[in-house]
């Protein structure tokens, strides 16, 4: 099925569900703005996996980044000068073990990098942390180690982007954000005498993050080069994974029609441990985007466990892993400056950033490895990365099967007791064999494999004390898997794909 042809079946679909939704009623007007943005956006979002495959590669950067950039690496330099290199001499350690050193070297000059370069160095510097076994561990230790966050933008400035979007009728109420990533932030503001939330996107990131995404394949082929087998995806499925992301992020229209194809999905299961805002009709713009204020406490500011962890990572799962099998749709984001605390318990999410979308033959071979990974049927899992053509005709399946076979750690027994540690350990001995074998996944399934690391880290942060768990949360699921998969088989069929 074509892009354009995806477009308009999602246009039809999405139209029909939201003129009988009752989440959608409870905001005036919302359905006739969904409508429109549909029509706007529709077809191109969901065709980004595509465009990012596209536009990974190199050409033309903004020399004023680039300029950035080498005055970062300079700087760096000059840190390294003063502070590791002498210690480093003095222990003789480049001459004790070379290699080693110039790892550890190459990854601080990089995340040196990426801490002084701004905003969307900041945002690359966050995709990374969160990506689990597809980013080298090393970078993700040191990563853990600074604190990366871009300053606020100025209060002048966000006014001005609300002007310009909205005309006078948003204005801000508190100067410094609430919360936000290093692509957008969120403030408390006021609207017809209403507390409403205002999102605005930071001038310049959008062309700043394309810059760096293409900018980005150079240093990840060095980085490669330097620690070979430290275990990542390669530069260009780097590359690609960023761009996806940031194509679909930087663009506020999709955020408003996120929002809504969460809360529909959140409605079809019927759970009530998170709440969505609502966007505001007439208020969307590529650059703002007004929302309803909820009164919580940021998750990224909150103490302790979430009072019902449990029944929120019920809905976190089911709006990710559970609704990628499902639906085809999942939330790519789930990072805790997306998320509230309401005083009931509940969590409440304000930012989406990214939906990953999967074609039927994706969800398939999605529900298949889920299905092996819990009853080791490894020749399951392979069928799965067969239909989601990560198979090139070069990959040795016999070897492939038999380390699939011989990893403890994909162990069924060892994945279903031992809580959200076995499932990730599992992930993670899975994404490291796809990588000695240089299985190459689309888009949309690294994508996914990037949310499934980030919301391990989130359960840590709802859940601090252990008490609930991914494997908990995906225990209605199992038995569903036969009826999942029949549906998937089917869906593939009508498609005509496989």
């Amino acid at each position: 099925m074509s892009g354009f042809d995806r477009g308009l079946e999602r246009r039809t679909s999405l139209v029909g569900r939201v003129a009988s939704s009752a989440w959608v009623a409870e905001q005036p007007r919302l359905a006739d703005a969904v409508t429109e943005l549909v029509a706007e956006v529709g077809a191109a979002q969901v065709d980004l996996a595509t465009q990012a495959v596209a536009l990974a590669q190199p050409g033309p950067v903004d020399p004023v980044r680039v300029v950035r950039h080498a005055a970062a690496a300079g700087l760096s330099r000059a840190i390294r000068l003063t502070t590791s290199l002498p210690g480093a001499v003095a222990s003789r350690r480049p001459l004790r073990d070379p290699q080693g050193w110039m790892q550890d070297s190459a990854i601080e000059a990089f995340v040196d990098q990426l801490a002084l370069s701004g905003p969307a160095s900041a945002e690359l510097a966050r995709l990374i942390e969160g990506g689990g076994a597809l980013f080298p561990d090393a970078l993700r230790r040191e990563l853990a180690s600074r604190d990366i966050q871009p300053l606020p933008v100025e209060p002048d400035t966000v006014q001005t982007i609300l002007d310009q979007a909205f005309g006078p009728r948003v204005r801000l109420i508190d100067d410094l954000p609430f919360t936000g990533t290093p692509v957008s932030q969120l403030h408390l503001a006021e609207m017809a005498g209403e507390r409403v939330s205002a999102r605005i996107r930071r001038p310049r990131i959008a062309r700043d993050l394309d810059t760096d995404s293409r900018l980005a394949a150079g240093a990840a082929g060095a980085l490669a080069r330097i620690v070979p087998n430290a275990g990542s995806m390669g530069p260009i499925g780097f590359v690609q994974l960023v761009m996806r992301q940031n194509l679909e992020s930087t663009d506020l229209r999709y955020e408003a029609l996120n929002l809504v194809e969460l809360a529909l999905v959140l409605e079809d299961a019927a759970l009530e441990g998170l709440v969505i805002a609502h966007p505001r009709p007439g208020c969307i713009d590529e650059r703002a985007l007004v929302i309803d204020h909820l009164d919580g406490t940021p998750l990224t500011h909150f103490h302790g466990p979430v009072p019902d962890a449990a029944r929120a990572l019920r809905a976190l799962t089911a709006i990710t892993l559970e609704s990628a099998l499902v639906h085809g749709l999942f939330w790519a984001d789930p990072a805790p400056q997306n998320l509230l605390v309401l005083p009931d318990g509940r969590l409440a999410i304000v930012g989406v950033g990214t939906l990953g979308r999967f074609t039927p033959e994706l969800r398939l071979a999605g529900v298949r490895v889920l299905k092996a990974v819990f009853t080791g049927e490894h020749e399951g899992m392979i069928d799965g990365m067969r239909i989601a053509g990560a198979l090139s005709p070069d990959v040795d399946t016999t070897a492939l099967l038999e380390d699939l076979r011989s990893s403890a750690l994909l162990d069924p027994g060892k994945i279903l007791f031992g809580g959200e540690s076995g499932l990730l350990d599992a992930l993670n001995a899975t994404v490291g064999i796809m990588l000695t074998h240089k299985l190459q996944p689309p888009v949309e399934v690294t994508l996914m494999l990037r949310t499934v690391f980030a919301l391990g880290e989130l359960v840590d942060r709802v859940d601090p004390e252990g008490g609930a768990g991914l494997i908990a949360a995906l225990m209605p699921l199992i038995p569903r898997l036969p009826e999942i998969i029949n549906n998937a088989e089917a869906a593939v069929t009508d498609a005509g794909t496989i």
